[in-house]
């Protein structure tokens, strides 16, 4: 037995080194199995957001992926630019950064990109959630006469610690500077004539003097609010982040409420999808996937109870009774779920002239 078995050895060393020899002189020769089937690349996405909603977006897509999602057998990658609102779309219309979808804080972005590159724009955007400008005030002895903050800011001989994001690089400054000039001409309509008024250059001028600091993102605003005690008395923020604030703020002893504005201005976080050279169609359609995602029941939960947002999707609605919500948890400061009559949207040239006169006013 033993010898059988080293003569079978023998002869598959012999035939191996035969095979080896005849490969290295002649190339390879005989029969070759078919190649290994392989795995198709991801389809990547490359999703333009602004940067109030970059926690809700960013623990969203991981849960998207968890679906594990695909378009005609490949899987879907999401990758995730987060910037001012302002800031994206500036890069879009320079040519500097190509994404698959983009969702900026507000359609007054859109509007801008649509100026410079309609045919980006063909689709119809979907609103993923809605968030109003609000007034935080810290309570305190500098503004304890105070009893409409909104007027507060108006009133240029009150003698409190304002602070607004920079309306030239952030959504939530230029939504507060749309309803300061609006309450000042006592309307709910803007015109370029308004806009450009002298006598509101006057005013911004003061207002200017009043303004602690205009930062450029509203995010970075409300944390400074929140961590540095005595730096503002009163800002403008988005109801979302002033949502997360209450519970930035807990157990630091800070008092602090929320306002609205007697007409107000809604950010709608638009969601389009560009129909650009760039994006293909099984791209497209993966944007589309991932859309229709955000919009879900389920995810516009979240968006509500833990980021503060008020639900796009109809079938989700908020409660300030539902304690596992922002929305309930912080009913007692000052929320309200009726809003007031809102701005009508203005049009682009009607913000190049407020912000040519805000520039103005403030040297900025």
């Amino acid at each position: 037995m033993l010898t059988i078995s080293r003569i079978v050895a023998a002869s598959y060393i012999f035939a191996t080194i035969v095979l080896a020899v005849i490969t290295v002189v002649y190339g390879p020769i005989g029969w070759a199995p078919l190649p290994l089937p392989t795995a198709a690349p991801p389809i990547r996405i490359d999703l333009a957001i602004s940067s109030e909603k970059e926690d809700w977006i960013r623990s969203a897509i991981e849960r998207f992926a968890l679906t594990n999602p695909t378009v005609n057998g490949r899987a879907i990658e999401v990758r995730v630019r987060i910037a001012g609102s302002r800031e994206l779309i500036e890069l879009i219309e320079r040519g500097s950064y190509q994404p698959t979808a983009v969702s900026p804080a507000s359609v007054l972005q859109l509007n801008e990109l649509r100026q410079w590159r309609p045919e980006f724009l063909t689709e119809p955007a979907q609103s993923l959630v809605l968030s109003p400008i609000v007034v935080l005030v810290r309570e305190s002895a500098a503004t304890d006469s105070v009893v409409d903050p909104w007027r507060a800011i108006q009133d240029n001989n009150l003698k409190v610690k304002i602070g607004i994001s920079a309306p030239t690089r952030s959504n939530g400054g230029l939504q507060t500077i749309l309803l300061l000039a609006a309450q000042y001409h006592r309307s709910d309509n803007l015109t370029r004539e308004q806009a450009r008024d002298p006598a509101l250059q006057d005013w911004l001028a003061n207002l200017d003097r009043r303004v602690v600091q205009w930062p450029a993102s509203t995010g970075m605003l409300t944390t400074d609010f929140i961590i540095r005690p005595g730096v503002y008395d009163i800002i403008t923020t988005y109801e979302n982040l002033a949502l997360q604030s209450f519970r930035q703020g807990e157990g630091r002893g800070l008092r602090i409420r929320i306002h609205y504005p007697p007409i107000t201005t809604v950010s709608d976080h638009p969601y389009t999808i560009l129909n650009a050279p760039w994006v293909d169609s099984a791209e497209r359609e993966a944007a589309r996937l991932l859309g229709n995602f955000l919009l879900s029941p389920d995810e516009q939960r979240i968006a509500m109870r833990q980021y503060g947002f008020r639900p796009a999707n109809p079938q989700v609605t908020v409660n300030l009774t539902d304690a596992e919500s922002l929305f309930g948890r912080y009913a007692d400061r000052g929320l309200q779920i009726d809003l007031a009559a809102q701005l009508a949207t203005p049009t682009p040239d009607v913000v190049t002239e407020l912000l040519n006169t805000w520039r103005s006013a403030t040297g900025q």
